[in-house]
């Protein structure tokens, strides 16, 4: 196997992420790539004059491409292109900017969500994504892709989740490339005359005319949602309801049009254009063929990232197909993992785009081994254990990287897809083909309920296999720690079945090691900590001791089912909790919490090194409290009027005393650290 190409691919994305972790200003990024390219120059020069290679010609090479990886990082920073609109708003408190609307998300409870380009700043040229908020309304449609809005209007920063291991929607967006936000209630807008004729904008035209169409039929509104998510890429509409039923199930990938979808359209294109294959040249044509059509789709879809990754990445593949080696296949993958990290780097980071080349890649490479395991002699035999190769494969490439992100792990995934797998490319031909019949006002109503009941019985059985909970793990305690660990064993037994030997074998026992020496450092390495979590009108208290939390709060109901909670617990890898009442004071490794709530009442004896907690909006003098309990440190939790804790904060900067609140600066954190005799105490904000 050829793997100069999947090292060089490596390399880069090695250049790309240390190009995140340092920011390297431009200049210098440039000179290290310049230096780079004049030491491959060289190397290569050298290479053709000796008559035996030696390694300086692959080591400047593997040095190129980490260094072009950092480059092209430094590239895509906002610090590093002087016509981004952060280098324009600084020292602008409301700057004029007009909008383009790329691109709509899901919606919360309160605004319809957008990712918006910006076109220019006061007049001047400019460019980079914004976050835009667009209040809900009932006598106001959400915009379109293609507007264009004049705003006067502060981008603000994204917020920051307030409790650990909470969705960071900040960072989710950053890698999208928008690192801030306009709300449009707390600024003035209105439209530009026109819309831009982009493809993209154009796609969103038709979506829109092919929604109608379909509504005018009487298509129902959930199998309608459906229909937008597996064919045009549109996802909003679908309900927290069937979007869970579809995770319980294993099977939320085939609510996302990506890799899954546009290899099945592949494997029909290859199959429609095969007799183009007894020509000369035919084989060209029809690689053409498929290619052009594999794009037609995406535009179809609405050119997603998600769909432009998965075309770009089968775009690959088709050719690979051609070479009919299963090398040439995996070449064809990270030659376009290569190209998409070089034109947008970000990528890299996007939950969607490592479980889709994770899932190729152990296709490419598992599937073979686990065909020789059993030769089924009926043809439907050959079928079914085709399909469930297909699915097993995908799943080990996944599974670490699902762990991580999801905590939980369908164990009826194969059922699924067994099940679903087999008819999603009946549905996506028919669903195609009653897209066009819509646009053309030809759509027979036959077809049509036809239609709508094959979607029915797929949400319906979605729905059942759901409903078996006993086979859904939920909240799995994983770490980054670990997916790199299990990675490493799958790799090198991939390597041992491949071909054997005793080095590979001993390679394959250490990568166990490695996984059990992970686990014992986690569960020796012991981190108890007092947390003061936010919660809106309410205080909540934790305190870990060797994985156990106890939970303080005057909270109603279980609190234990909050998502804050939960998240929590998975993250710290808590295995039990135990509620309690709000207390007076807490003791963490000899450092003291005095809470001070609506009473007004403090401890008689106030123990020296304490932190004081503000708690349910106190009257009370701050000053005269400052006096009596000196504390390092005032908390205020989200049970205080924010009008209180403005004041509280002026009176503890007047005083020179840090302060912390929940509702701004998150959930506070005084961790003690234990590993073996050793005890660090931490403070964290």
């Amino acid at each position: 196997m050829n793997t100069a190409i999947i090292r060089l691919c490596l390399l880069l994305l090695l250049g790309i992420s240390i190009g995140f972790y340092l920011e390297l200003p431009l200049k210098m990024a440039f000179l290290a790539l310049l230096f780079g390219l004049l030491l491959f120059l060289v190397a290569y020069f050298r290479a053709k004059k000796i008559l035996f290679p030696d390694a300086f010609f692959g080591s400047s090479t593997f040095l190129l491409f980490f260094l072009l990886g950092i480059f092209v990082t430094s590239l895509n920073l906002p610090q590093n292109q002087p016509r981004h609109y952060l280098n324009f708003i600084s020292s602008e408190a409301f700057p004029l900017l007009q909008l383009r609307i790329k691109e709509s998300l899901k919606p919360d409870l309160y605004n319809h969500k957008f990712i918006a380009e910006v076109q220019s700043v006061n007049g001047q040229s400019s460019h980079g994504k914004v976050l835009l908020l667009q209040p809900k309304d009932s006598l106001k449609m959400p915009f379109l892709e293609g507007k264009e809005f004049l705003v006067s209007a502060t981008p603000e920063l994204i917020p920051s989740p307030l409790n650990p291991h909470q969705f960071d929607y900040a960072e989710f967006m950053s890698r999208k490339g928008a690192d801030r936000q306009i709300n449009l209630r707390n600024g003035v807008y209105r439209q530009v005359p026109g819309e831009s004729s982009d493809l993209k904008t154009a796609a969103a035209k038709l979506r829109k005319q092919i929604t109608a169409a379909l509504q005018k039929r009487n298509f129902g509104s959930e199998e309608l949602a459906i229909v937008q998510a597996l064919l045009l890429g549109q996802k909003q509409d679908i309900s927290i309801e069937t979007y869970n039923n579809f995770a319980a199930a294993g099977a939320i990938h085939i609510l996302a049009v990506s890799g899954l979808h546009v290899g099945i359209i592949l494997l029909i294109l290859n199959w429609l254009f095969a007799p183009f294959d007894r020509f000369q040249k035919g084989k060209f044509i029809k690689t053409l063929l498929v290619i052009l059509s594999l794009w037609g789709f995406a535009v179809l879809a609405g050119l997603s990232p998600s769909v432009v990754r998965a075309v770009t990445m089968f775009s690959f593949v088709a050719v690979g197909m051609q070479i009919k080696r299963r090398t040439g296949t995996l070449n064809s993958v990270f030659l376009s993992l290569m190209l998409l990290l070089l034109i947008k780097p970000q990528w890299i980071f996007e939950v969607g785009f490592q479980l889709s080349y994770a899932a190729v890649i152990s296709i490419v490479l598992l599937r073979p081994l686990l065909l020789e395991l059993w030769e089924p002699t009926t043809r439907t035999g050959k079928y079914f254990w085709d399909l469930l190769t297909v699915t097993i494969a995908a799943q080990i490439g996944v599974l670490p990287l699902s762990l991580f992100y999801f905590h939980q792990f369908p164990g009826l995934f194969f059922l699924s897809n067994l099940i679903i797998l087999p008819f999603l490319g009946i549905i996506l031909i028919l669903g195609v083909l009653v897209l066009i019949l819509a646009l053309a006002g030809l759509l027979p109503s036959f077809l049509v309920k036809t239609y709508e009941l094959i979607i029915f019985v797929l949400n319906t059985t979605v729905e059942a296999i759901a409903s078996q909970e006993k086979f859904l793990f939920r909240d799995i305690p994983f770490s980054l720690t670990e997916v790199w660990a299990w990675y490493l064993l799958i790799l090198l037994t991939f390597m041992l079945l491949k071909s054997f030997s005793y080095r590979k074998l001993l390679a394959v026992l250490s990568s166990v090691i490695i996984i059990q020496a992970v686990y014992i450092f986690q569960q020796t390495a012991t981190e108890d900590e007092l947390i003061v979590f936010h919660r809106s009108r309410n205080s909540m208290i934790g305190k870990v001791e060797e994985k156990k939390l106890q939970l303080y709060h005057n909270s109603s109901g279980a609190v234990e089912e909050l998502a804050m909670i939960k998240n929590y617990q998975v993250g710290e890898s808590v295995s039990e909790i135990e509620q309690k009442p709000l207390q007076n004071i807490y003791l963490q490794k000899g450092h003291f919490l005095i809470l001070l709530d609506s009473t007004g009442i403090l401890p008689k004896q106030i123990p020296k090194e304490n932190l004081l907690l503000l708690s349910n909006s106190p009257r009370i003098n701050v000053e005269r409290v400052i006096e009596h309990v000196k504390p390092s440190a005032i908390i205020a939790d989200g049970s205080n009027y924010r009008t209180l804790v403005v004041k509280w904060r002026e009176t503890a900067e007047e005083n020179g005393i840090r302060f912390h609140y929940t509702g701004e600066d998150g959930a506070y954190l005084l961790k003690s650290r234990v590993l073996t005799d050793t005890v660090l105490i931490t403070f964290e904000d």
